[in-house]
């Protein structure tokens, strides 16, 4: 529906190209021939330095915890198809990314959502959560930081989850690909209790490569192989020349999101500022992720409003495709530059505040 001039706010995709280092070692895999199918779980080198950045968590993981994905969306993919069975249960944030109940489906499980609190933060209501496990609960879904309310779970709450986890023995499927973009508060990975979770995770943020389709999991040992199995399935190996190149730069990760962070906590500040100066907005200063997720007051439904927003030349994402709770909200992404967050919120204020 969008013009080619449209300014996207909507697209959870970093302005900023990777590493020239991350480029180079990407050539000099392809010039090593580096073309061939790889192991299932991923090279050696690379769920080694993997294993070494998650034992900050958990000083026991060892590179056989680790498989390499195509991807994040595929390593949830894999997860789901290997823990649930036919009519299963999986408790899901909503609001929540577009992953979790879909996956749900496709491995013929139920997904129960469970409701992130605006007034609270977008906190999980640990109550609710209680009242909806069943005796076909299986799994628990977490994300932190939040796609797409930009929270970051505390401290508390991370507590209460995994006590809820192991009373109900319950999986923990914890999506944590944004876990090095965190402003304020401190990342809690699930990780620490990693004999019963399953941690999700991408190099498309850290490296600024989506493109590359290159993420990894961490799992217990006892379901390792089960998860390699079902990842053979569905794509046999991940891509062998970005694993060399992620490989060679790891180490220049740290240092990549530590140089661009500034830029975007400056973005949150300035396009949380701008929605709250939108008549009928209201928004949380988002604590992690790069995106924002007001709610507003206007009698027209997000998808609506979503339309007459790229209409008038601005794409963000109605609050309804996460989840129907979220009914009442858009989500604008700030992996945009900071020119195009105040032209596109000026279009935004302008739509919003003219005639209805």
């Amino acid at each position: 529906m969008a013009s080619r001039d449209a300014i996207n706010l909507g697209l959870g995709e970093l302005d900023f190209e990777p590493p020239r280092e991350a480029r180079e070692a990407l050539k000099e895999a392809l010039d090593q021939d580096r073309n061939k199918y790889g192991p299932t779980k991923g090279i050696d080198p690379l769920r080694e330095l993997v294993a070494g950045k998650v034992r900050k968590y958990c000083e026991d993981v060892t590179a056989e915890n680790v498989i390499i994905t195509a991807s994040g969306t595929q390593g949830t993919m894999a997860t789901f198809q290997t823990l649930f069975d036919p009519g299963d249960e999986v408790l899901v944030p909503e609001p929540g990314f577009v992953l979790y109940e879909p996956d749900s489906v496709l491995a013929d499980a139920k997904p129960v959502a469970y409701h992130l609190l605006d007034e609270k933060g977008f906190q999980p209501d640990i109550e609710g959560i209680k009242e909806s496990i069943t005796p076909r609960t299986r799994g628990l879904v977490v994300n932190s930081p939040s796609n797409p309310t930009g929270s970051v779970l505390t401290r508390e709450n991370f507590k209460a989850l995994v006590d809820i986890a192991q009373d109900h023995d319950l999986w923990i499927i914890s999506d944590e690909v944004y876990e090095d973009f965190i402003y304020e508060g401190k990342h809690h990975s699930f990780n620490e209790v990693l004999e019963g979770a399953v941690v999700l995770n991408s190099f498309s943020k850290s490296f600024a490569v989506p493109g590359w389709r290159i993420g990894y999991l961490t799992a217990p040992l006892d379901i390792i192989n089960d998860l390699a199995k079902m990842q053979y399935h569905l794509v046999a190996c991940p891509p062998t020349p970005p694993q060399f190149a992620i490989a060679k730069v790891f180490h220049a990760q740290e240092e990549f999101t530590r140089g661009i962070l500034p830029t975007f906590d400056r973005r949150r500040v300035t396009i949380t500022r701008m929605l709250n100066d939108i008549k009928g907005f209201h928004c949380h200063l988002p604590e992690g992720a790069f995106y924002a997720f007001p709610s507003y007051d206007l009698d027209i439904p997000s998808r609506d409003l979503a339309r007459k927003l790229v209409a008038a030349g601005v794409i963000c994402a109605p609050g309804t495709a996460f989840g129907d709770s979220a009914e009442g909200h858009l989500r604008f992404s700030y992996a945009a530059s900071e020119a195009s967050i105040i032209k596109g919120l000026d279009i935004v204020k302008k739509v919003v505040e003219g005639p209805q």
